[in-house]
């Protein structure tokens, strides 16, 4: 059977979620963490990687970062803490981050990518693996990334088939990904192929299955956050019987959590919101119920809204 893996989201699936989906849900084989840019890993960011605080077994931090000394400075310190792997970040499509020459926007820049890739790989104690888009501008970006890709022994080579500039728009490039693999396989036969891109049904999974072979596994971002049962019914079939309760113990666990965790409550509200904002198309909850959740300012507020919520999934 197929792995499954949850990909980050920043401000999302930080260790409370990964801890809750994983306990209550499962069927998800590897986390990975939101993104770690600061050469020095601390406060929150020591937190979400510390194994103390995670209880999934296979948790792959990941970096983000054009800069060779400092992925290496982060990859030490995680190395310390006992991980053996670490992902780079080669996907994110946001504005704030590609316009630094970070996440795709790295990609548009080939030979200075291939120049870090060079010295990360020849230098770092531990193993790197890859999540990447397809280019930063333009679909025909993806051979000129390929050829710097095979040169390097990525073992994990992760690709969402959108560029960065799409965001999350129209439909992945499925038939670029399976170009992108059939030329890579030849000079990279160790690597492992994971596709990432527009996953949030089993019938989704099983019509993307039709055009491309992903038994090597799957990565589910917003797919799972929309429904956090989704990886279960990808392995069993269909949702758990007693999904309504598993839902109730999970939204449980998330909000006593994050109380913990945040200072103010105004601040766990807008994580809930957050989170809704994905559920609510997910779990089938009506616009109009979705209206009243996203107005409430306080937690008295987001719990009897919440309740009405409940009895509508």
């Amino acid at each position: 059977m197929m792995d499954i893996s949850l990909a980050p989201m920043e401000g999302i699936t930080t260790y409370i979620y990964r801890n809750a989906i994983n306990r209550h849900f499962g069927g998800i084989d590897a986390f990975y963490t939101p993104f770690l840019t600061a050469s020095h890993i601390k406060g929150r960011e020591m937190r979400d990687v510390n194994p103390d605080n995670n209880e999934v077994d296979k948790l792959i931090p990941q970096i983000l970062t054009n800069d060779a000394e400092l992925f290496l400075t982060i990859a030490r310190q995680l190395e310390a803490l006992g991980y053996k792997t670490v992902n780079l970040n080669l996907g994110c499509p946001s504005g704030t981050v590609t316009a630094k020459g970070r996440g795709a926007g790295f990609l548009d820049q080939p030979d200075d990518l291939d120049e870090f890739l060079d010295e990360i790989y020849s230098k770092c104690p531990i193993e790197i693996t890859v999540k990447t888009r397809i280019g930063m501008c333009f679909l025909s970006e993806w051979e000129d990334i390929a050829a710097v890709y095979k040169k390097y022994p990525i073992k994990t080579l992760i690709i969402h088939p959108r560029v960065g500039k799409e965001l999350y728009k129209g439909l992945a490039h499925i038939d670029i990904y399976k170009e992108m693999v059939e030329m890579l396989s030849a000079d990279m036969p160790d690597t492992e192929f994971i596709y990432n891109g527009d996953i949030d049904s089993v019938g989704k999974l099983e019509e993307i299955n039709k055009e491309i072979d992903v038994s090597a596994g799957i990565m589910i971002g917003r797919g799972l956050i929309a429904d956090p049962s989704l990886a279960y019914q990808i392995k069993n079939g269909s949702r758990p019987e007693d999904f309504k309760e598993r839902f109730k113990s999970f939204h449980e666990e998330l909000l006593t959590n994050y109380q913990t965790e945040m200072s103010y409550e105004d601040q766990v509200v807008k994580k809930m919101k957050e989170l809704w904002s994905y559920l609510g198309k997910g779990l089938g909850v009506p616009d109009k119920s979705l209206k009243e959740l996203f107005k409430v300012k306080n937690l008295s507020s987001y719990k009897n809204t919440y309740q009405m919520i409940l009895s509508q999934i």
